[in-house]
């Protein structure tokens, strides 16, 4: 994982999340105080995801939807997350 950041508006995820399962991220509500819990399974994982979060920021679009891809039995990356089956779905908006 690198210490330093640079975005460009064509960036792919990283190698090692895109090949391992293990590297995940579950969104979740809490129902009874409508907490939200972003639950990552790696630093790598939150990295991706931060680095998708900027560039999104900087190049757009202005909004964004996440949910679970399941390709092949396997759970795919989308816009720099991989979310696990039981996750909530996020959807990220900004003017």
């Amino acid at each position: 994982m690198k210490s330093e950041l640079q975005i460009g508006p064509d960036d792919e995820v990283s190698d090692v999340v895109a090949n391992s399962e293990a590297h995940n991220v579950r969104f979740r509500v809490d129902d009874t105080n409508r907490d939200v819990y972003l639950e990552f399974s790696s630093r790598e994982a939150l990295y991706e995801f931060g680095k998708s979060l900027m560039g999104q920021a900087l190049y757009g679009p202005q909004q964004r939807d996440l949910y679970s891809l399941v390709q092949r039995g396997k759970l795919q990356v989308v816009d720099g997350a991989r979310l696990t089956t039981d996750s909530s779905r996020v959807f990220v908006f900004c003017k």
